[in-house]
């Protein structure tokens, strides 16, 4: 918020028409709120880090690497348990590690406590609170003990897909979204107007069925036509490349392998599309932050994701140098964090969810041959 200008008031006095005076009022944007989101020169480099495994050493792996973005995502039912009750204990060191070591910071916060859910939800699967402003309070007390610490928030992810929005039985709501983000906007720009909001990060899957998975893209238009565009200042996306180079597309394949073909979900450059429908709604100005995006490598990947033993390592080197070549060539892209650093060191055995797949470190924080490609990437 700033104040643009102050009135300026002149009295003049004309006496040979008998008046007292003549006010003249000159309002230069009188106590106007600036509209215009926090900006970010050129393209960002970050990197999504664990931050329970060693997140000092990791700090600097990704300082090392020339990167200076990281994102933290926060599970706001294991921090909040108890309305109030908030465990500054893991929040603290997580914000003021980041701005000793100057690392900007992104901080993801999704799925809400059990006393915050509608009690007649699923609360086996992760949703948002019944109350909007339960979120917002959360995230704004961060905001207040952390002023200027933390340089962004995410409100959500991927809230397009069953498990992340309130589980099956076609929960799926892209105005429910949007109110929690509205609600949550104003509170974080209360708490600190500096901050860039970030709408939650849809994920593509190549499901549109409105129970499982609304289609990114087509959700994303929803999202407008609930009013998004007021709402935040930069909108998140997660493009994901499975087995496909970032160049391919549904009609160029240049490598030969099975699954994870035709639709455009499967392909990095899908945020084009997302940045056709931001136009189409007269939102060009704001950027587009891949908050997660990556190549899982893995010669035995976990069950549903058997695409990575399609990549070698040294494609997912070569396939993250190129993600973020494509992106210095546009405007509209901001920051983008790669999914992601060190989650190999903490990944549950069997890798069940792909974090040692897609990470760039090894499980004993050797480098994997991405690490060294994107520390020698031009940036």
């Amino acid at each position: 918020m700033s104040r643009l200008g102050y009135a300026i008031s002149k009295i003049t006095k004309i006496t040979a028409l008998g008046l007292i005076g003549l006010i003249v009022l000159l309002a230069l944007g009188l106590s106007c709120k600036s509209s215009v989101p926090p900006k970010t020169v050129g393209l960002g480099y970050g990197m999504q880090v664990a931050p329970g495994t060693d997140y000092q050493r990791a700090l600097r792996l990704l300082k090392e690497a020339g990167f200076t973005w990281t994102k933290v995502q926060l599970r706001w039912e294991e921090l909040e348990m108890q309305k109030g009750v908030i465990q500054w204990n893991v929040i603290d060191p997580i914000v003021n590690e980041a701005k000793a070591q100057g690392v900007r910071l992104l901080l993801s916060v999704v799925t809400a406590p059990s006393w915050s859910r509608p009690t007649s939800e699923d609360l086996s699967a992760p949703g948002p609170p019944e109350d909007a402003k339960d979120y917002a309070d959360f995230v704004s007390a961060i905001l207040k003990r952390h002023k200027g610490k933390v340089a962004a928030i995410e409100v959500w992810n991927e809230q397009n897909l069953w498990y992340e929005w309130g589980g099956k039985g076609n929960k799926l709501n892209a105005a429910q979204y949007v109110d929690l983000l509205k609600t949550a906007y104003t509170a974080i720009k209360a708490a600190d107007p500096n901050v860039v909001v970030v709408s939650g990060a849809l994920t593509p899957t190549g499901v549109d069925d409105g129970d499982t998975a609304i289609d990114d893209v087509r959700y994303l238009d929803m999202m407008y036509a609930a009013g998004l565009k007021n709402y935040c200042d930069a909108i998140g996306a997660h493009p994901s490349g499975y087995n496909n180079p970032p160049d391919d597309t549904p009609t160029q394949a240049t490598v030969i392998s099975t699954g994870f073909k035709g639709h455009w979900s499967f392909y990095y450059r899908r945020f084009e599309q997302y940045w056709a429908v931001m136009e189409r709604y007269g939102d060009g100005e704001k950027k587009l932050w891949f908050t997660e995006f990556g190549w899982a490598s893995s010669t035995n990947p976990p069950a549903g994701y058997e695409y990575a033993r399609d990549n070698s390592e040294e494609d997912q080197a070569k396939y993250l140098v190129r993600a973020f070549q494509l992106a210095q060539e546009t405007e509209y892209v901001g920051v983008m964090f790669v999914w992601n650093l060190n989650f190999a060191p903490a990944a549950e055995p069997g890798d069940i969810y792909a974090k040692a797949a897609f990470s760039i470190l090894r499980a004993d924080w050797s480098s994997r041959p991405a690490y060294s490609s994107l520390k020698a990437m031009s940036k």
